[in-house]
């Protein structure tokens, strides 16, 4: 997908606006992995300070006039919510060749809006699906995107195929310097998906350790296991966070918890009468997903 020799910077100055977790993980991916690229921060002053004693950034600013100023390509590392409200702004100070991308956790609603705001051309929604349930810049990590699937979306009306080749193989090209794996989806497909991959676990973690507090195990907690301790890890992710991607993809959140009870209410019924055969359909696709992992 990418386009450019391996050892050809596709940037020489990225401006990261929200440097957290995953801003300030490819903050400090770039400047691990690429270090001929001048990286500028744009955030908080607090936020800054921390970016700039974690070695996250070369440059950093509170002004976003300020921190856009020559930049060839900019990532927009915010909530979705953020990243709507700030779009219209980015797209006014930008200069004319910067190519803009984003991480947020659902496309369909920010490349509408970039489309809206005539930045079609140059526009790549992208999504590296890797993350934490910690927040902030004191727990980003460069190694945090090795080997993550960065899904890329690109803009152009209705992301079809041949539209802006040179910005998706550009921003591709950064992605794969990062030691991530881009992927190439449009926003529909991606936004459905993530409702299962990344929306219903979370859901998932949050009812698990509700129910269970609610209940007699309530007490018990402490006793808990690995199992319950992995899977409730999520259960620890921001609300404020959850509720912007929750709202920005909600249709198909809705319809992945209704297939998810679906699923459960079938393996209620079967409790007791042998569940051998969900088991072992479940451990044939999880142990294809290891393969590919590895």
């Amino acid at each position: 997908m990418s386009q450019g020799a391996r050892g050809t910077e596709p940037f020489r100055r990225v401006a990261i606006v929200g440097v957290g977790l995953i801003g300030g993980s490819i903050g400090l991916a770039l400047r691990r992995r690429m270090p001929r690229v001048r990286v500028i921060g744009i955030d908080r002053p607090a936020v800054l300070r921390a970016a700039r004693r974690r070695g996250a950034v070369h440059e950093a600013t509170a002004s976003l006039a300020r921190g856009l100023r020559g930049a060839d390509l900019v990532v927009l590392a915010l909530p979705v919510d953020a990243i709507l409200d700030v779009l219209p702004q980015v797209a006014r100070r930008a200069g004319p060749l910067a190519l803009i991308t984003d991480v947020g956790s659902t496309k369909g609603e920010i490349l509408d809006a970039a489309r809206r705001l005539g930045l079609g051309g140059r526009f790549v929604g992208g999504h590296p699906m890797a993350g934490s349930e910690r927040t902030g810049i004191r727990s980003a990590d460069a190694s945090l995107l090795l080997g993550a699937p960065w899904i890329l979306c690109p803009a152009g009306p209705g992301g079809r195929r041949g539209e802006a080749p040179q910005a998706l193989g550009r921003i591709a090209a950064l992605v794969e310097r990062l030691g991530a794996r881009p992927a190439r989806l449009d926003a529909r497909r991606h936004d459905l998906a993530v409702a299962r991959l990344s929306h219903l676990p979370q859901l998932i973690s949050v009812a698990l350790v509700n129910s269970a507090a609610a209940s007699p195990a309530g007490p018990l907690l402490e006793f808990s296991g690995p199992a319950f301790r992995q899977m409730s890890r999520l259960a620890s992710s921001p609300s404020g966070l959850w509720d912007a991607i929750l709202k920005s993809n909600r249709p198909a959140a809705i319809a992945a918890v209704d297939d998810f009870v679906l699923e459960l209410r079938r393996l209620r019924a079967r409790l007791g009468r042998g569940l051998a055969r969900d088991f072992r359909r479940a451990a044939r696709i999880r142990a294809r997903l290891a393969r590919r992992e590895r």
